[in-house]
């Protein structure tokens, strides 16, 4: 049985729902974290999320979503957010970031989440780093990176885990561009 807290604290068995109550669940707390301002569209929450921490834990600022390469602007450095969530975070095979299309940024991000979407860990790496490490791969039409413990590391690599942990709370609205 997994539960989750519902209205009043009260217990809500997720596995007694139907399939159609666990979407209408997921389509309304989406609502409401679009209405918090806390992601800005409809798809899987992971992306919106990370890059919205990013932007709360640099003091930076969201770019319009049809900003290609650049999800946020802080520090004067426009920044590329990739990010993941991982049953298993010791497993690296679950850290494949999504392609890149272009290098056309400053800086990448690089957030990983544990299943209950707490960060595990994050990263700002510099734009020359992440395309030493990035693969081509022809079937995605663009470059990819597997963010490794080594990666997450090396030298010219900030760690940001913690900065990201402490944006979490509170949740403030993120100015756009």
């Amino acid at each position: 049985m997994i539960e989750h807290l519902g209205p009043n604290n009260a217990p809500i068995d997720l596995s007694k729902a139907s399939i159609a109550e666990l979407l209408a669940l997921y389509g309304g707390i989406m609502r409401e974290l679009r209405e918090r301002k806390i992601v800005r569209t409809a798809n899987a929450p992971t992306g919106d999320y990370a890059e919205y921490l990013v932007a709360a834990a640099l003091g930076g600022k969201l770019t319009p979503n049809s900003k290609k390469g650049r999800d946020v602007l802080a520090e004067g450095r426009h920044i590329q957010v990739k990010s993941r969530v991982a049953s298993n975070v010791r497993d690296a095979g679950q850290r494949d970031l999504s392609p890149f299309r272009s290098f056309d940024f400053d800086d990448l991000v690089i957030v990983l989440f544990a299943a209950d979407y707490s960060v595990w860990k994050a990263a700002r790496l510099p734009v020359e780093l992440a395309r030493q490490r990035s693969k081509p791969d022809a079937y995605v039409n663009g470059q990819t990176v597997v963010a490794t413990d080594r990666l997450l590391v090396e030298a010219g690599v900030e760690g940001l885990t913690e900065r990201l942990r402490a944006a979490t709370q509170p949740a403030r609205p993120i100015l756009a561009e």
